[in-house]
């Protein structure tokens, strides 16, 4: 247990360190707009205290009978100078927030460019999407608010303490003395916001996920008449996002309520020095003399000292979503292999694809079968069979890239097959759900070669037995293919196959959800297309692996292979 513990404290701080060194690399872009802006804020807090003074010298000069022109017009340059380097401020913090978020959606979107859609498998589509635009949009607060505010909060109260201390040395004493403790409440509360924020970032994924599923499958769930019991599912996700944001405002408000304690508390008693001192009945000597101009500029300037540091209270939650963020987004992308690429002699023709003694793994590590041998030749269906977990999805996988060997051999017409090589640019892939746009029935086939002609485009359709019924080919499909039964969203699949002429075509469960009649048609449309091709299916249908050429039955984390 405590080795468990050991360990698991380690992967924390390990991926904190990422999360760490992920904000600086994010920040780095938006660092002089950081820079500017608190210069700005710093001029601003010049224009208060040329308000306090201006208004304090007004305030003296007619108490004793004088004019209080400067006074005002000191005050007037004041306001102007803070509204106007305030509105600057906020024009460039923003841009920070802007800046950040841009680096850090690049750098993802980068490694997804790079690393192939095999970076996006382990999550649904909806918790991708929240993962990559809702969380990288929680680091804008960082940028915009925390980083600015952080360093604020230490240097305007420095400043008003001169401003203070030029007036009275014991009220600046106050205020130093007032704010030591708060260092000390302030980082308390960050170590519970973090872990907060994290909790209420992955509920959110939840809920994205949860929707995004739910809404694709509209159609389907109404069919089985299950709106309610779904509605309820989400209902779930929602009050479980609703409690934990909740918890977040809880430590927020009660930040807040202790900072504002300690800064009224002090105002408090810089006010009842200031008006002892100048009613002559204060206790104690000072070894200062006070009069009304200097007493209320202090009491001016007081408020001011703790402003940024009350600010500070409310930008917890900015660092802590930022920190949960980059903490996760590093990690999910370092956890991942490096690009797959082709290898150096691409297969002109169908290749002999051959697995020897092969063992894969996911790039997190984790193991995905053992011990698997089989060989794959042109013009031969191959099925791949066995119980849900055993493997079959991985093999096609890792002629993509997206699984690493780490035992054995995976050749390529004999020539040894790169952890970081992949066949993608000869294969044609497609999963049990082929991916499907809004457009129409030509704009999905043409995506395996967009430059393909318009006939070129028939032909394929033609082959495959697609494009009848009302529209043709430019029939149009709603989000998400809706409208194509399951067969012929699989006959789009092996259109695409057939557009980019590919020698190699991956298939995994494509008779899944199919009837008897529909499944036997698109067995034989496969089985049409093995000449001059290789073709792997992963399948659980005892109809297809009959029909075909070779079988490999996978156990799960097994070396046994029987062929048949």
């Amino acid at each position: 247990m405590d080795k468990t513990r050991r360990m698991t404290d380690g992967s924390e701080k390990t991926a904190k360190s990422q999360g760490r060194e992920a904000l600086k690399r994010w920040s780095a872009p938006a660092r002089g707009d950081m820079i500017t802006g608190l210069a700005f804020q710093l001029v601003a807090v010049g224009g208060w205290i040329a308000i306090s003074l201006g208004v304090a010298i007004s305030v003296g000069a007619a108490a004793e009978g004088g004019r209080a022109t400067h006074g005002l017009i000191i005050a007037a340059i004041g306001v102007f100078v803070r509204a106007v380097c305030g509105w600057l401020a906020e024009g460039r913090f923003s841009e920070a927030g802007r800046k950040m978020v841009s680096a850090a959606r690049g750098e993802v979107l980068d490694k997804i460019s790079d690393s192939g859609a095999g970076l996006l498998l382990g999550a649904t589509a909806g918790a991708r999407t929240s993962q990559i635009i809702d969380r990288t949009a929680q680091l804008e607060g960082h940028a915009a608010r925390w980083a600015p505010g952080i360093r604020l909060s230490v240097a305007a109260p420095l400043v008003i303490l001169v401003a203070v201390a030029m007036q009275s040395w014991l009220a600046a004493a106050l205020l130093l003395v007032s704010v030591l403790v708060l260092p000390v409440f302030i980082w308390l509360t960050a170590s519970g916001t973090a872990a907060e924020a994290r909790a209420q970032q992955g509920a959110l994924d939840t809920l994205s996920g949860v929707f995004q599923a739910r809404a694709a499958q509209a159609g389907l769930i109404r069919a089985f008449r299950a709106i309610g019991r779904e509605t309820a599912v989400i209902a779930a996700r929602a009050e479980d996002l609703r409690q934990r944001t909740l918890a977040i405002l809880r430590v927020a408000f009660l930040s807040t309520a202790v900072l504002e304690f300690f800064a009224s508390i002090s105002i408090a008693l810089v006010a009842v020095y200031v008006g002892f001192k100048l009613l002559g009945i204060f206790p104690f000597a000072t070894g200062e003399t006070l009069t009304l101009t200097e007493g209320l500029a202090a009491l001016m300037l007081a408020p001011e000292f703790f402003a940024p540091i009350r600010r500070l209270s409310s930008l917890h939650h900015d660092r802590a979503d930022a920190a949960a963020a980059a903490q996760f987004l590093s990690g999910w992308m370092d956890a991942q292999s490096t690009r797959a690429e082709p290898p150096r002699r691409l297969p002109e023709t169908a290749p002999v694809i051959a697995f020897d003694g092969v063992s894969l793994a996911w790039p997190d590590g984790s193991t995905a079968l053992q011990g698997l041998s089989f060989e794959a030749h042109p013009g031969k269906l191959v099925a791949l069979t066995g119980p849900s977990g055993a493997g079959k999805s991985t093999c096609l996988l890792a002629l993509l890239g997206h699984a690493q060997c780490v035992a054995g051999a995976i050749t390529v017409d004999g020539r040894p097959l790169s952890k970081r090589e992949s066949l993608s640019p000869i294969a044609a892939y497609a999963r049990q759900t082929p991916w499907l746009m809004e457009g129409t029935l030509a704009e999905n086939i043409a995506i395996a070669r967009p430059q393909a002609s318009r006939e070129e485009i028939e032909a394929a359709a033609t082959r495959v037995g697609l494009g009848g019924g009302a529209g043709g080919l430019d029939r149009p499909l709603a989000r998400f293919g809706s409208g194509l039964s399951g067969g012929q969203r699989q006959r789009l699949a092996l259109a695409r196959a057939v557009l980019m002429d590919a020698p190699l075509i991956l298939l995994d469960e494509p008779t899944a959800h199919l009837d008897a009649d529909a499944e036997a048609d698109l067995i034989a449309l496969i089985r049409s297309l093995a000449p001059g091709r290789t073709i792997l299916v992963a399948s659980h249908s005892p109809v297809l692996v009959e029909s075909a050429d070779a079988v490999v039955t996978l156990e799960p984390r097994s070396g046994e292979v029987a062929h048949v």
